[in-house]
């Protein structure tokens, strides 16, 4: 029996990195690096400047150490570099009694004018990487807003999602999921938006939203989903010919699942006992936002322990180097994990493998698991 709800865990885009000592040394071991980098080849210049012999000839090859320093570091540390090799082009001229000569001038000119280039340089890429560092925090929040975390526990049923996006630093796209607790039910729908960019994200928002109006007033999920059509056929976010959503909708309550499957790939039920995988295959009705009647609700069984993975297309359609799509039954182990959040993880993990990097769509992940009645 059930006593307490799960361990809160943290839910994000991509499963979170472990710390550990070897993690942080590499950190430690980067800082300054620009500099050191710097100055090192600044001391090389003069080693090889005095050992051949060749005086002023080599000092120009100074003004590199504020460009390497101008990659990386801030502003002020590239003025600190620049200040050292407009130093060293200087003293450079001592020991060849060349200090002052016409020669001597015009190569620390090249140097000082270069070190007042990479200043401008290296403040220039601190302020763009500044408004990216806003930007990506003003999508954390558009995502948290637009893909709400779902409740740990709720109607009897433990819950876990994930986002994962195509771009990375895009943060959050067409794809959506939304969960809706009401007493002994839960409603759960996941979708994906035709289109892609600002238009679909908006269009994913407004699903979401609508979604969580009509999914408590209700009673079945064919009319939750006619609200939806209604609410996609009026968005005018898309061209007229691509406006429409794919989604599955889905109500838990106790042991049962009921299911409405607007054009969408079918959950997948992994059943406690035999361990073994089961689509929730019913004749996909049209998408939202096409119009026309919809089919009643498709009623089926649940027990406890098992698992129901709700998924958008970018899982199905994940390929390998050789054009593969991803294996399927690869899913069974995933889905054995200890916990749903184990099991999430799981399959990023196996999709990251597949493709062997980034996944080139969009991938929205829900994950229920049916926990014995608390009482």
């Amino acid at each position: 029996m059930r006593s307490s709800p799960p361990v809160e865990r943290s839910e994000g885009r991509r499963p979170a990195a472990r710390s550990s000592v070897a993690d942080a040394a590499p950190g430690r071991w980067t800082r300054w690096l620009g500099v050191r980098l710097a100055i090192g080849f600044i001391v090389v210049v003069l080693l090889i400047d005095v050992a051949a012999a060749t005086h002023a000839v080599l000092i120009g090859f100074l003004a590199l150490a504020p460009l390497f320093a101008a990659a990386v570091e801030s502003p002020r540390r590239t003025a600190a570099v620049s200040a050292a090799a407009t130093t060293a082009a200087v003293g450079a001229g001592l020991p060849s009694g060349m200090l002052g000569s016409l020669d001597h001038l015009l190569r620390v000119a090249v140097v000082i004018t270069v070190s007042l280039m990479a200043v401008y340089v290296a403040r220039a890429r601190t302020r763009r990487e500044e408004r990216l560092r806003r930007m990506a925090e003003i999508v954390r929040i558009t995502q948290a807003a637009i893909l709400r975390k779902p409740p740990q526990y709720a109607a009897g049923v433990e819950l876990a999602a994930r986002y994962v996006s195509a771009y990375e630093e895009a943060g959050v796209g067409g794809d959506l999921y939304e969960v809706v607790a009401d007493q002994d039910r839960l409603r759960i729908i996941v979708g994906d938006v035709c289109g892609k960019g600002l238009a679909a994200v908006r269009l994913a928002s407004a699903v979401a939203g609508a979604f969580r109006q009509s999914a408590i007033v209700r009673p079945d999920l064919t009319q939750v989903a006619r609200d939806l059509d209604d609410l996609v056929a009026r968005e005018p976010t898309l061209p007229r010919a691509a406006t429409f959503v794919t989604a599955v909708l889905v109500e838990l309550r106790g042991g049962e699942i009921r299911t409405v499957n607007c054009g969408h790939p079918a959950p997948i039920l992994r059943h406690c006992a035999a361990g073994e995988l089961e689509e929730l295959t019913v004749s996909p009705d049209r998408p939202l936002g096409l119009g026309g009647p919809r089919a009643p609700e498709n009623v089926g069984r649940w027990d406890v322990g098992d698992r129901l993975l709700v998924l958008t297309d970018g899982l199905l359609e994940a390929r390998d180097s050789e054009r593969r799509f991803f294996p399927m039954p690869a899913l069974k182990a995933c889905l054995a994990e200890p916990s749903v959040d184990s099991c999430l993880d799981a399959v990023w993990d196996a999709v990251h493998r597949h493709v062997g990097g980034e996944p080139h769509d969009d991938i929205a992940l829900l994950l229920a698991e049916r926990q014995p009645a608390v009482g």
